[in-house]
């Protein structure tokens, strides 16, 4: 009877799995004949199977049932060898049917009985077997097949496949297209084959040293070539078979070279280390080349990192080819192996994982403190590795920031050449050397010093520039400063905290006792406030005096040392004659614009000149908030001091019309009803009363602005600068009080005494004018009552008419500067015009300030208006 050619293939598949039989072996033959039969049954049925046709679900789910069957592992990867070797004599070739084949008869229950049975046995159960279909549900139902299984052969650790002669059967050989004569004989008889457990080795023989030395490698590549490119991939240069893709920025094996999976993903993992290497020695070499200071210690520890790596790439070349003295069955001849070589570098790998994270995000922020702050965030991690080996990064890369720091907060000096520091020096004008020359950079803050640390190193650096340039202060920096406080270690937070909080208390002291007791701090500030803000009466009653004397002259003959001159003779005049010289000296009268050519006296202000290192802490803006509030009060005491003068002559006036009326009555010369007829005298009577008027208002602003205002503010400011504070705590302090009284005074954000004042301010001067040339046109007329209707007394009433014209001429204040038929009728209208705009005005700031919430305001309407009278007139 012919074969036919599934019979021939079946008897192929057999011997190639058994072995070739004897050739008188009738026995073994008959076997395998009802093998085959058994096997063309099962091919020749109908039945679908119900397994998804993938290759891979197949050869797994046939190591799994041969490593559950109890043959150890030396099986299971024995099947995944003779897998691999059918795929790559054919790899176009569908092998999914003949594993689906050999898995389903693994899974038969007769296969057992088939291999020990005799060959009457087998020919009996064909018999009985033959007429009957296959049943599928005899087989097991095989698992759905893994997705992605290829895809993850980047980061399995795979096992290269390896076999051994032994485990080969002899008609496998042309299938692996190896040649039977290279391997070593190895006995093959039945009885082995049906007792295997009596040759098995010891467990302990069991491992995996198969993987090594015992199981040939079915690569193209040999693993010793393979380690020898690995030693270069390892240091960043490119092997024979491992080359670096800039595309995927990676380094790979070369797509010819044909190497299982196993062996292409340990490759890979180990070639990780090589692209890691790349990364790292580039961004040293980076900033060697142009680094500024920060990354190049950071890049110091980084040296150090890879100079330990290096050695332990050197210490694995130097394995590499070093045979071990002795062997343990089934271990490699090698001194090195790829896992041997990826478990002696996973601490290293690492270690270059951690520094290639830290340089991504070190080149991502803007340098300086962002630097620290990077390694800071690895410090925090929970990994003890992570977290000791950051704390070494942080503690070289922060060297130069901690001399940095130690060179501001004990000397003063900012020793930054790259700007990497979080203080910040800038170009800044001389008087603005406290406040601006120095600022802080928020986004150069190190993560591990807080806001409140910040502020205290910026003030102590600060603090020590200031002694050391602007107070004359060097020699107690340099023995007596901070240094004597630098004990411990500032690197430590902990240790930097302590030594800034100490330094920060005694540089501060010493920089508030310096300005206080050498340069009189307090002295000059008090000093404002007696003269500037005319809290001393005496000197600003003299200056009013004689300043109105030298003003009553024309405003273009007015020079700087004619105001010189006044100030002098005002400071002679008071008890400001025994005031500290160095203080006498600051004081200064002045005009406001010394280019204007109309210096009247809404120009003459009083300034005080401070000096250095005074003028660097207080504020330029707070010095012109003094000036603005001098000025105002300055035109207060002026136009008080006028209303006081008109006031003593209306008195003057009164006495002497007393007495000439009394001698008239006594010559009997008075006229009944000359009196009430005369409207000059009305107008001097209404004059007067309207003078004590503004006379109480003013009175009543000055006071209020005096005692509530300014000796109030004067009181918390010396309230909060009795404990000892820093210079910015007190400039504070002092600012506020300042504010206080602008506010007030000025209006900064409100309306102030100055804006609701000023229309009263020029119709009180209306009224000083007027009531001025009524009481000379009274003077003229008594003279010329007294004198008849001569000669002299008409030149001299021609004399004082041209005078009084001029003077309603000149400014344009009354009118529009015509003569009046009658100058006494014009003069008294003026005044009656003057009192009533007065009045009015004095209703509308009534009005204002009622309406305001301060109570000191509210009492102040109360005094203005103590009689009712503006409340009774509304």
């Amino acid at each position: 009877m012919e074969s036919s050619e599934l019979d021939k293939t079946l008897h192929k598949y057999i011997d190639a799995f058994l072995g070739v039989p004897a050739a008188n072996d009738y026995d073994e033959s008959g076997r395998r004949d009802g093998l085959a039969h058994f096997f063309r049954d099962i091919a020749s049925s109908n039945i679908a199977p119900t397994a998804l046709r993938d290759e891979s679900a197949i050869i797994g789910e046939m190591q799994k049932r041969v490593a559950g069957s109890g043959r150890g592992t030396r099986s299971a990867l024995q099947v995944s060898r003779l897998c691999g070797l059918l795929q790559q004599q054919n790899p176009g070739f569908n092998w999914w049917p003949v594993l689906y084949l050999l898995l389903e008869c693994s899974t038969s229950a007769v296969l057992p009985k088939i291999a020990a049975a005799p060959s009457s046995y087998i020919s009996n159960h064909h018999n009985r077997v033959h007429g009957s279909r296959y049943d599928s549900r005899t087989s097991p139902m095989l698992p759905p097949p893994q997705p992605g299984l290829h895809s993850q052969q980047r980061h399995d650790l795979g096992i290269p496949r390896y076999g051994t002669p032994s485990a080969i059967p002899h008609g496998m050989s042309e299938f692996a297209g190896g040649n039977t004569s290279a391997l070593p004989a190895q006995a093959y008889s039945r009885g082995e084959l049906g007792n295997p457990a009596s040759n098995a080795p010891p467990p302990e023989e069991q491992s995996n040293a198969y993987l090594h030395r015992n199981l040939p490698t079915y690569d193209d590549v040999s693993e010793a070539a393979l380690l020898q490119d690995l030693i270069y991939v390892l240091q960043g240069i490119d092997g024979t078979y491992v080359h670096w893709n800039s595309m995927t920025s990676s380094y790979t094996v070369n797509p010819e070279v044909k190497l299982s999976r196993p062996t292409r993903a340990m490759v890979t993992l180990l070639s990780e280390l090589g692209g890691l290497t790349r990364d790292v020695q580039s961004y040293i070499s980076e900033v060697e080349r142009d680094g500024r200071l920060f990354e190049q210690s950071f890049c110091t520890e980084l040296k150090v990192e890879m100079s330990t790596y290096y050695k332990l790439v050197s210490e694995i070349e130097g394995r590499l080819f070093k045979v071990p003295r002795t062997l343990r069955p089934g271990e490699s001849q090698l001194g090195v192996t790829l896992r041997r070589m990826y478990c002696w570098t996973t601490e290293a790998r690492q270690k270059l994982r951690l520094m290639a994270t830290a340089i991504a995000k070190v080149q991502e922020g803007s340098g300086g403190g962002t630097v620290l702050s990077t390694i800071s965030t690895l410090v925090d991690d929970g990994d003890p590795f992570i977290q000791s080996f950051a704390k070494r990064l942080l503690k070289t890369a922060s060297a130069p920031f901690n001399h940095i720091l130690v060179s501001w907060v004990t000397d003063g000096e900012l020793v930054d050449p790259y700007k990497e520091f979080f203080i910040r020096e800038r170009e800044s004008r001389r008087d603005m050397f406290w406040s601006e020359k120095y600022t802080v950079a928020s986004d150069m803050i190190p993560v591990h010093i807080s806001g409140d640390m910040t502020r205290k190193i910026f003030q102590i650096g600060r603090s020590l520039n200031f002694l050391r340039v602007a107070c004359d202060d060097a020699q107690w920096v340099a023995e007596g400063g901070p240094r004597t406080q630098l004990t411990g270690d500032i690197s430590d937070t902990s240790d930097l905290e302590a030594f800034v909080y100490r330094s920060s208390s005694m540089v501060n002291e010493r920089l508030m006792s310096v300005l206080r007791d050498k340069f009189d701090l307090m002295g000059h500030i008090e000093a404002i406030r007696r003269y500037l803000l005319f809290e001393q009466g005496d000197f600003a009653l003299a200056l009013m005096e004689v300043l109105e004397n030298q003003m009553d002259r024309s405003g273009r003959s007015v020079m700087a040392h004619d105001l010189s001159a006044v100030l002098s003779s005002a400071t002679r005049s008071s008890n400001a004659q025994h005031e500290n010289p160095d203080r006498l000296s600051a004081i200064v009268l002045t005009f406001q614009e010394e280019g204007t050519k109309n210096r009247g006296w809404n120009e003459v202000t009083l300034t005080y000149n401070l000096s250095a290192p005074l003028s660097y802490v207080i504020p330029r803006s707070t010095m012109r908030q003094y000036f603005e509030v001098s000025h105002f009060l300055l035109r207060l005491r002026r136009i008080e001091h006028s209303l006081h003068t008109i006031w003593r002559h209306q008195m003057t006036e009164s006495r002497a019309y007393l007495r000439s009326e009394e001698l008239q009555r006594r010559k009997g010369t008075t006229r009944d009803g000359d009196k009430q007829a005369d409207p000059l005298r009305q107008a001097m009577r209404q004059s007067s009363i309207a003078c004590s008027e503004m006379i109480q208002f003013f009175h009543q602003v000055q006071r209020y602005i005096a005692l509530n205002v300014i000796e109030g503010a004067w009181g918390e400011f010396i309230e909060s600068t009795k404990e000892e504070i820093d210079i910015d705590s007190w400039n504070d302090a002092h600012s506020k009080y300042v504010d206080v009284i602008h506010e007030v005074v000025c209006g900064g954000s409100g309306p102030g005494f100055q804006r609701n004042l000023s229309g009263i301010f020029e119709t009180t001067l209306r009224f000083i004018s007027a009531v001025k040339e009524l009481y000379n046109e009274q003077a003229l007329s008594a003279r010329r009552a007294t004198s008849g209707a001569g000669a002299p007394a008409k030149e001299n009433r021609e004399s004082l008419s041209e005078r009084l014209m001029r003077l309603r001429t000149s400014g344009n204040l009354f009118g529009s500067g015509q003569a009046a038929a009658d100058p006494a009728a014009e003069h008294a209208s003026q005044v009656r015009s003057t009192i009533l705009r007065f009045k009015e005005q004095v209703k509308d700031i009534m009005r204002v300030l009622s309406h305001n919430t301060t109570s000191d305001l509210q009492f102040l309407v109360v005094t203005i208006d103590f009689n009712g009278t503006y409340t009774a007139s509304a």
